[in-house]
Protein backbone atom coordinates (compact mmCIF):
# COMPACT_ATOMS: atom_id res chain seq x y z
CA UNK A 1 0.00 0.00 0.00
CA UNK A 2 1.14 3.34 -0.91
CA UNK A 3 2.20 5.65 2.56
CA UNK A 4 -1.12 7.85 2.64
CA UNK A 5 -3.26 4.52 2.35
CA UNK A 6 -1.37 2.98 5.41
CA UNK A 7 -1.88 6.07 7.36
CA UNK A 8 -5.57 6.35 6.32
CA UNK A 9 -6.50 2.40 7.59
CA UNK A 10 -4.33 3.67 10.44
CA UNK A 11 -7.28 5.99 11.42
CA UNK A 12 -10.26 4.03 10.55
CA UNK A 13 -8.90 1.49 12.34
CA UNK A 14 -8.11 3.89 15.18
CA UNK A 15 -11.76 5.58 14.52
CA UNK A 16 -13.36 1.84 15.02
CA UNK A 17 -11.71 0.90 18.22
CA UNK A 18 -12.53 4.15 19.62
CA UNK A 19 -16.38 3.68 18.38
CA UNK A 20 -16.10 -0.13 19.72
CA UNK A 21 -15.78 0.72 23.33
CA UNK A 22 -18.93 2.96 23.09
CA UNK A 23 -21.69 1.05 20.65
CA UNK A 24 -21.73 -2.51 19.92
CA UNK A 25 -21.87 -2.01 16.01
CA UNK A 26 -17.72 -0.99 16.10
CA UNK A 27 -16.43 -3.74 14.17
CA UNK A 28 -18.77 -3.54 11.67
CA UNK A 29 -18.34 -0.62 10.93
CA UNK A 30 -14.30 -0.64 10.90
CA UNK A 31 -15.29 -4.13 8.49
CA UNK A 32 -17.60 -1.44 6.58
CA UNK A 33 -15.01 1.29 6.47
CA UNK A 34 -11.67 -0.50 5.22
CA UNK A 35 -14.17 -2.68 2.61
CA UNK A 36 -15.42 0.70 0.90
CA UNK A 37 -11.90 2.87 0.99
CA UNK A 38 -10.27 -1.15 -0.35
CA UNK A 39 -13.01 -0.42 -3.27
CA UNK A 40 -12.15 3.48 -4.46
CA UNK A 41 -10.66 5.67 -2.44
CA UNK A 42 -13.51 7.89 -3.38
CA UNK A 43 -16.09 5.11 -1.89
CA UNK A 44 -13.97 5.04 1.65
CA UNK A 45 -14.57 9.16 1.45
CA UNK A 46 -17.93 9.79 0.68
CA UNK A 47 -19.11 6.77 3.77
CA UNK A 48 -16.50 9.08 6.26
CA UNK A 49 -18.06 12.33 4.88
CA UNK A 50 -21.53 11.13 5.26
CA UNK A 51 -20.40 9.62 9.23
CA UNK A 52 -18.57 13.22 10.10
CA UNK A 53 -22.17 14.36 9.08
CA UNK A 54 -24.34 12.39 11.51
CA UNK A 55 -25.65 10.73 8.25
CA UNK A 56 -27.12 13.96 7.70
CA UNK A 57 -28.83 14.44 4.25
CA UNK A 58 -27.54 11.19 2.73
CA UNK A 59 -26.91 10.82 -0.81
CA UNK A 60 -30.29 10.35 -3.65
CA UNK A 61 -31.62 7.04 -3.77
CA UNK A 62 -30.06 6.95 -7.19
CA UNK A 63 -26.58 7.52 -5.95
CA UNK A 64 -26.54 4.30 -4.23
CA UNK A 65 -27.21 0.23 -5.04
CA UNK A 66 -29.99 -0.75 -2.65
CA UNK A 67 -27.80 -2.63 -0.73
CA UNK A 68 -25.85 0.33 -0.05
CA UNK A 69 -28.13 2.07 1.85
CA UNK A 70 -29.43 -0.65 3.64
CA UNK A 71 -26.26 -0.62 5.40
CA UNK A 72 -25.59 2.92 5.99
CA UNK A 73 -29.08 3.20 7.00
CA UNK A 74 -28.50 0.54 9.89
CA UNK A 75 -25.47 2.14 11.32
CA UNK A 76 -26.99 5.93 11.12
CA UNK A 77 -28.70 5.98 14.64
CA UNK A 78 -25.12 3.39 16.07
CA UNK A 79 -22.85 6.46 15.07
CA UNK A 80 -24.84 9.53 16.10
CA UNK A 81 -23.06 11.50 18.49
CA UNK A 82 -19.98 11.24 18.01
CA UNK A 83 -17.10 11.99 20.61
CA UNK A 84 -14.31 15.04 19.36
CA UNK A 85 -12.05 12.00 19.45
CA UNK A 86 -14.00 9.68 17.13
CA UNK A 87 -14.61 13.33 15.27
CA UNK A 88 -11.14 13.84 15.11
CA UNK A 89 -9.94 10.65 13.93
CA UNK A 90 -12.57 10.39 10.95
CA UNK A 91 -11.04 13.92 10.16
CA UNK A 92 -7.76 12.49 9.85
CA UNK A 93 -8.92 9.52 7.67
CA UNK A 94 -10.22 12.21 5.12
CA UNK A 95 -7.43 13.98 5.39
CA UNK A 96 -4.37 11.35 4.37
CA UNK A 97 -6.92 10.08 1.55
CA UNK A 98 -7.17 13.90 0.23
CA UNK A 99 -3.27 14.16 0.32
CA UNK A 100 -2.44 11.97 -2.51
CA UNK A 101 -2.48 14.01 -5.54
CA UNK A 102 -2.23 10.40 -7.56
CA UNK A 103 -4.85 8.53 -8.99
CA UNK A 104 -6.65 5.19 -6.78
CA UNK A 105 -3.87 2.68 -7.20
CA UNK A 106 -5.92 0.13 -8.21
CA UNK A 107 -7.35 2.23 -10.74
CA UNK A 108 -4.01 3.10 -12.40
CA UNK A 109 -3.17 -0.74 -12.21
CA UNK A 110 -6.80 -1.08 -13.73
CA UNK A 111 -5.82 1.50 -16.67
CA UNK A 112 -2.48 -0.59 -17.20
CA UNK A 113 -4.02 -3.71 -17.71
CA UNK A 114 -6.73 -1.91 -20.34
CA UNK A 115 -4.09 -0.87 -22.36
CA UNK A 116 -0.84 -2.78 -22.07
CA UNK A 117 -2.26 -5.87 -21.75
CA UNK A 118 -5.10 -5.71 -24.22
CA UNK A 119 -7.84 -6.20 -22.30
CA UNK A 120 -9.28 -3.06 -24.59
CA UNK A 121 -9.34 -4.74 -27.47
CA UNK A 122 -10.83 -7.96 -25.75
CA UNK A 123 -13.34 -6.37 -24.07
CA UNK A 124 -14.45 -6.82 -20.31
CA UNK A 125 -16.54 -6.56 -17.53
CA UNK A 126 -15.19 -4.83 -14.60
CA UNK A 127 -17.08 -5.38 -11.35
CA UNK A 128 -17.59 -3.36 -7.89
CA UNK A 129 -20.10 -4.09 -4.93
CA UNK A 130 -20.09 0.05 -4.56
CA UNK A 131 -22.17 2.32 -7.65
CA UNK A 132 -20.30 5.13 -5.95
CA UNK A 133 -17.03 3.05 -6.89
CA UNK A 134 -18.30 1.83 -10.45
CA UNK A 135 -19.18 5.23 -11.57
CA UNK A 136 -16.40 6.77 -10.48
CA UNK A 137 -13.94 4.22 -12.43
CA UNK A 138 -16.61 4.45 -15.68
CA UNK A 139 -16.67 8.15 -15.45
CA UNK A 140 -12.35 8.20 -15.05
CA UNK A 141 -12.11 5.53 -17.64
CA UNK A 142 -14.11 7.97 -19.97
CA UNK A 143 -11.33 10.36 -19.82
CA UNK A 144 -8.46 8.67 -20.13
CA UNK A 145 -9.66 6.67 -23.07
CA UNK A 146 -11.56 9.37 -24.90
CA UNK A 147 -12.19 7.18 -27.87
CA UNK A 148 -14.00 4.46 -25.75
CA UNK A 149 -17.64 4.55 -24.53
CA UNK A 150 -17.94 2.84 -21.24
CA UNK A 151 -20.69 1.67 -19.83
CA UNK A 152 -22.13 1.64 -16.65
CA UNK A 153 -24.61 -1.38 -15.63
CA UNK A 154 -26.32 -1.05 -12.15
CA UNK A 155 -29.52 -1.64 -10.65
CA UNK A 156 -32.72 0.50 -10.76
CA UNK A 157 -32.44 3.25 -13.38
CA UNK A 158 -28.56 4.01 -13.04
CA UNK A 159 -27.37 2.86 -16.00
CA UNK A 160 -25.66 4.03 -18.92
CA UNK A 161 -23.14 5.44 -20.94
CA UNK A 162 -19.93 7.59 -20.27
CA UNK A 163 -18.39 9.56 -23.56
CA UNK A 164 -15.53 11.51 -22.52
CA UNK A 165 -16.45 12.43 -18.96
CA UNK A 166 -20.05 12.80 -19.55
CA UNK A 167 -22.77 10.38 -17.95
CA UNK A 168 -26.22 9.66 -20.43
CA UNK A 169 -28.73 7.17 -18.47
CA UNK A 170 -29.34 3.98 -21.17
CA UNK A 171 -31.32 1.18 -20.08
CA UNK A 172 -29.88 -1.92 -19.38
CA UNK A 173 -31.14 -3.79 -22.16
CA UNK A 174 -29.28 -1.66 -24.70
CA UNK A 175 -25.88 -2.01 -22.86
CA UNK A 176 -26.59 -5.65 -23.12
CA UNK A 177 -27.23 -4.80 -26.95
CA UNK A 178 -23.97 -3.08 -27.56
CA UNK A 179 -22.49 -5.45 -25.67
CA UNK A 180 -23.61 -8.02 -27.76
CA UNK A 181 -22.49 -6.56 -31.51
CA UNK A 182 -19.24 -5.44 -29.42
CA UNK A 183 -19.80 -1.88 -29.79
CA UNK A 184 -19.22 -1.55 -26.23
CA UNK A 185 -15.60 -3.12 -25.09
CA UNK A 186 -16.05 -1.72 -21.50
CA UNK A 187 -18.41 -2.29 -19.27
CA UNK A 188 -18.23 -1.40 -14.78
CA UNK A 189 -20.97 -3.06 -13.21
CA UNK A 190 -22.55 -3.51 -9.96
CA UNK A 191 -24.24 -6.57 -8.29
CA UNK A 192 -26.52 -6.26 -10.44
CA UNK A 193 -24.38 -7.15 -13.70
CA UNK A 194 -23.52 -10.07 -12.04
CA UNK A 195 -26.98 -11.33 -11.66
CA UNK A 196 -28.23 -9.54 -14.94
CA UNK A 197 -25.45 -10.34 -17.04
CA UNK A 198 -24.26 -13.75 -19.07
Amino acid sequence: LPPYLKEAYGYAEEFCSLLQKRIRGGGFLKTLLLRRVGSTIIAGKNTAEKMLNNWGGIAAEDDYEEEDLGEERSLQSEIKNMTPEERNCLKKFIEALNANKEKDPKYNLLLKLLIEDNWLERGCIIFSQYYDSAFWVAENLSKDLPNEEIGIYAGGDKSGIFREGIFEKRNKEELKRMVRKRELSILVGTDAASEGLN
